[in-house]
């Protein structure tokens, strides 16, 4: 029985998100950007999650394996977000052009990261036992910060969704 992967728009933003996910996750890389670039460390000492969230098989520093399980819970959650919203771009425009394919896979990553945002503002909240405006506050920044990571490396699924289009053309 062989094992036939069909490449399309929706593995192409699974596979470009599970390597952003995977890359903040890789502990090396998040330790030499979190010293080397002292303004990322700004969100994180607001209580805003910084960056998108990390698959990693054990948790980072001191933190327990509830905050870990809860980030790949987040970036789980980020994955099938983005999925959801190229799947939906698919299906209702076929045969969109390059510049909107790139759009979906951009505003796919934006999705995605917000509503994992949101998880982890939640997650936040609960860490700090906040009140009703804490768990308001902290779901609200989530997505804010989690849309504005989106929009800054929302290219890389972009592309790799531009990748489908171009792909598809050459075979006509």
């Amino acid at each position: 029985m062989s094992l036939k992967i069909r490449w399309s728009a929706t593995t192409a933003v699974l596979c470009a998100c599970l390597a952003l996910v995977l890359a903040y996750g890789f502990v090396p890389l998040l330790t030499y950007t979190t010293a080397h670039a002292g303004l990322t460390v700004v969100p994180r000492a607001r209580g805003i999650p910084p960056g998108l969230p990390g698959l990693r098989v054990a948790p980072l520093g001191a933190t327990t394996w509830a905050w870990q399980l809860a980030e790949s819970f987040g970036a789980l959650t980020l994955l099938a977000a983005a999925v959801l919203r190229v799947r939906r771009h698919v299906r209702r425009r076929p045969d969109s052009g390059r510049t909107r394919r790139l759009l979906a896979g951009w505003t796919a990553l934006i999705a995605g990261a917000a509503v994992a945002g949101v998880w982890r503002g939640f997650v936040a909240a609960r860490m700090v036992e906040a009140g009703f405006a804490g768990w308001v506050g902290y779901a609200v920044a989530g997505a804010v910060f989690g849309a504005l990571w989106g929009v800054a490396l929302g290219w890389l699924p972009g592309l790799a969704v531009l990748s489908t289009a171009a792909r598809r053309a050459s075979v006509r």
